[in-house]
This record gives C-alpha cells, sequence and structure tokens, in this order.
C-alpha cells in the first residue's frame, strides 16, 4: 500500500513539472468555435446552451456581450430551476489553444422556456498576430426540480476547456 502511494506521488510530481514547463495548456479543440470577428452577431450552439454574443473592442482589452439559453428541450422535464450556471469565453488560435479567457458565475434563477441569460465579459489576449482566431464557450449548469430541493439529485452538464 505504502508503494502504490509513492506512485500516485510521482505521478502528480510529473504532472505539476509538466504543467510549470508550459508543456500543458488549456485546450477548447472539442468545442464549438466561430471565427474570431469583431461586432458581429454570431451564435454558437452546444449540447445543452445556445450563446448569441458580440465580440466588442475595449480600451486596453475585448469584450464578450450576449445572451446565453439554455435549450429546454434537452434538458429534463423536472428541472424548474437553475441551482448553478457559470459561462465561460475562450479566445484560441487555429490548433484550439487558449489564448484568453473570461468567466462569469450568476445567482439562482427560474428557469423560463426562451428566456436567455445576458453575460458581458472581458477578453485579453497578450497578443492576436497568431493567425486565424477562435471564439467558444464553456459551462457549468446544474439544474433542480425546484428552488429548495435537496432531496432529488440535481442534473449537472458540464462542457469547457481541457489541460492537455
Amino acid at each position: 500500500m505504502h508503494l502504490g502511494i509513492k506512485k500516485v506521488n510521482g505521478v502528480l510530481s510529473l504532472l505539476v513539472v509538466l504543467m510549470l514547463s508550459g508543456c500543458a495548456h488549456l485546450d477548447v479543440s472539442h468545442l464549438n468555435r466561430k471565427p474570431w470577428q469583431l461586432e458581429i452577431q454570431k451564435s454558437v450552439s452546444m449540447e445543452f446552451m445556445d450563446f448569441d454574443y458580440q465580440v466588442i473592442p475595449r480600451t486596453d482589452s475585448f469584450g464578450v456581450r450576449g445572451t446565453a439559453f439554455i435549450k429546454k428541450a434537452n434538458v429534463p422535464v423536472w428541472a424548474q430551476w437553475v441551482g448553478e450556471l457559470w459561462i465561460q469565453g475562450y479566445l484560441s488560435d487555429e490548433d484550439g489553444t487558449v489564448l484568453a479567457q473570461g468567466m462569469q458565475v450568476f445567482s439562482p434563477a427560474k428557469l423560463e422556456n426562451g428566456v436567455g441569460v445576458p453575460f458581458d465579459f472581458e477578453l485579453k489576449p497578450d497578443q492576436l498576430d497568431l493567425g486565424p482566431l477562435f471564439i467558444s464557450f464553456g459551462y457549468r449548469l446544474v439544474l433542480l426540480k425546484d428552488k429548495h430541493d435537496t432531496v432529488n439529485p440535481p442534473f449537472m452538464a458540464i462542457e469547457r476547456a481541457v489541460i492537455k
């Protein structure tokens, strides 16, 4: 048993070294992406959410502003309450390497069909001259039967960048 702990510690140490050495990076190549374009209305569709957005230039960064819609037809019929919602926006290169990201966390709310969640966050890339750029989104969504439901298991959906 002690030998197993040493192996686990060794693997963890190797992962930390790889991450610190710059080999590991956030990647969104598995997510739906759209080409980076300023001030043009665009949409990205994912399994449980749709995102309508625009990239807006700001003084020293870019804003991603829009509305997210939970696909009510794709979640359980019993889901009536959004217990948790995090939305992330990613700017990536052609290979899916994340160059900048923004995130917004929302308060719990009633889940209503056709009612969107407005978002607005900042992307501040170090540079923009790396070739074609893309926008993608991630989210963490927890749905409940009602606001105070502590008995039934929640519905959870997560799509986001991964470490590669």
